[in-house]
């Protein structure tokens, strides 16, 4: 069962109005710590600050690698060179589509239009391509616990996003675990997750999908080593950003305890590509160990900004390929009709 296209759109709406007040209230905050004004008059560091773009790039480019291994260990055919063109053409998308077609089921349509017949395991891909970055997150965020500074020991935020981080990195790493097992891929399970309203349907298409890696599990373990040495390179590249700005930054100890759990707030699907939500997690972070609020919400901008260069490359495929690129969205438009 679908939800209404009117409540789609509200949705949708809701979501765009929760990103654009977040973002005028940090940038309000930023201005009333004379933040872009130093930002302007006060030297920056651009070696740190290109070094953060190529980190930036190459996290990138590994989770595009990561979704090219896990297709292949669906067992079906696949360049490396479109899960680069698609992996920029579907972050950008997702930074301004914020509806039901966004990257991730453009990539799947595209996976399925290029191998007819292969639709679940297209839609499988993307799925499980998100659920191992998220682990992967997850798995990072709590290691940076492990190493928390006192002050942030001390903060009641951090106790209470500790329980949450870690509960969720056992139930993320058990499911990882269980991938490959028939308790999770087998048909009986399968015949289960499709009669749950409204999600059905697409939990039993992943779980469908999942039976094949029970051959493939090498491709799964190297996708989560991929994941986990994105972030870790994302992590350092937060930090060679608040090396570069005129603020006071975290030391590497406790830029590497926050900027996870940052990252894992944006993975929240409240905003489009969650503007806003990155933003106020660090700004938040930044305040329990003693730093004006506003510096991490300039290098959380900073960082979204860089991202965008990927956005760009994908802005550029579009153009160049628009013709072919609008028939395919016409068809995950069709995919998440389906999968709804």
């Amino acid at each position: 069962m679908s939800l209404p296209k009117s409540l789609k759109i509200l949705v949708t709406v809701c979501k765009v109005a929760l990103a654009l007040g977040i973002v005028i209230y940090l940038v309000a905050k930023i201005e009333g710590d004379a933040g872009f004004s130093r930002l302007v008059s006060e030297p920056k560091d651009w070696p740190f600050l290109a070094a953060a773009l190529v980190l930036v790039l190459v996290s990138f480019s590994f989770s595009f690698v990561r979704w090219y291994l896990l297709v292949h260990g669906l067992g079906m055919q696949f360049l490396l060179s479109d899960a680069f063109r698609l992996g920029t053409l579907g972050f950008m998308l997702n930074q301004v589509m914020p509806g039901s077609v966004g990257g991730d089921l453009f990539k799947a349509a595209f996976i399925a239009h290029e191998q007819p017949g292969r639709r679940t395991e297209a839609v499988a891909s993307v799925f499980i391509d998100r659920f191992v970055g998220l682990v992967g997150m997850l798995v990072v965020a709590s290691v940076g616990l492990i190493f928390a500074g006192q002050s942030l020991r001390d903060s009641p935020l951090l106790k209470g996003v500790e329980v949450i981080v870690w509960t969720a990195t056992a139930a993320g790493l058990a499911m990882l675990m269980l991938m490959t097992s028939r308790l999770v891929s087998g048909n009986w399970m399968q015949n289960l997750l499709g009669k749950i309203p409204l999600v059905g349907h697409p939990l039993s298409q992943l779980s469908e999908g999942l039976a094949n890696f029970r051959s493939h599990r090498l491709y799964l373990v190297a996708a989560f080593c991929l994941a986990l040495s994105t972030h870790c390179l994302l992590v350092t590249a937060f930090w060679f950003i608040s090396r570069g700005l005129p603020i006071t930054g975290p030391s590497f100890q406790n830029n590497a305890t926050i900027v996870p759990m940052a990252l894992v707030a944006g993975a929240l699907p409240l905003t489009p590509g969650g503007l806003g939500l990155t933003e106020t997690g660090l700004a938040k972070l930044f305040g329990t160990i003693g730093l004006r609020e506003s510096d991490g919400a300039m290098v959380a901008l900073c960082y979204r900004a860089l991202t965008y260069v990927v956005a760009a490359l994908g802005a550029f495929y579009y153009i160049a390929a628009k013709k072919r690129i609008d028939k395919l969205l016409v068809e995950a438009e069709e995919l998440a009709e389906e999968i709804a």
